[in-house]
């Protein structure tokens, strides 16, 4: 089975590469949406980040997004203390989700922003495409969602010294162009796989 990571930075357009796979049939997870998933249903993770952050952070629907985000961006600490507690226990689901796609499907695609935070399930990848746009293009598309214009560049910040991604295939697709453009580019990117030497 052809397994393949979909990652870039906040505002890049992850979204919509998977929302055109999604459109031809392609199984695709949202690691993002799975997290928030976990937060509301696993309780060894709700229990953790009761004990951690107190029980304050934590709402019968997940945690308090509002204020955790309010926290992490001030508190380094915090965030790796985070990451710390929910990413074995994403890579966990992660890989059951992957075990399910087998039997159904040869390509399925996880879509995660921060990809290189779990080494070994990176390695378990067919390859990674990282999705890019400048940064300009990725401001006005997180102001589109809501967000004042300091607290996106403040997101934009936090990420522009993240390690990059690490394997051997990896591959860019450009976002800053019409959505024509970015489905024949995914459409290519999956030939390239299926027909990979």
């Amino acid at each position: 089975m052809i397994k393949v990571g979909i990652t870039g930075s906040i505002g890049s357009g992850k979204s919509a590469v998977g929302r055109i796979l999604v459109e031809n049939s392609y199984p695709v997870l949202d690691a993002d949406l799975l997290v928030h998933q976990l937060y509301a249903s696993h309780i060894g993770l709700r229990n953790a980040i009761a004990n951690r952050f107190g029980a304050s952070y934590l709402l019968p629907e997940g945690i308090d997004r509002p204020a955790m985000k309010a926290l992490i961006l001030k508190d380094s600490q915090a965030r790796t203390d985070l990451e710390s507690l929910v990413y074995p226990i994403l890579e966990e689901h992660q890989n059951k989700w992957f075990q399910k796609q087998k039997d159904t499907h040869k390509i399925a695609f996880v879509e995660a922003a921060l990809l290189y935070k779990l080494p070994d399930f990176v390695k378990t990848l067919s390859a990674i495409w990282v999705v890019q746009a400048p940064e300009e293009i990725r401001l006005q598309r997180l102001q589109m969602r809501g967000l004042s214009k300091s607290d996106a560049l403040s997101l934009i910040k936090l990420q522009k010294n993240q390690k990059p991604v690490e394997h051997p295939h990896i591959e860019c697709i450009q976002n800053d162009f019409s959505i024509e453009i970015l489905k024949n580019n995914i459409e290519n990117k999956i030939k390239n796989l299926i027909f990979k030497p």
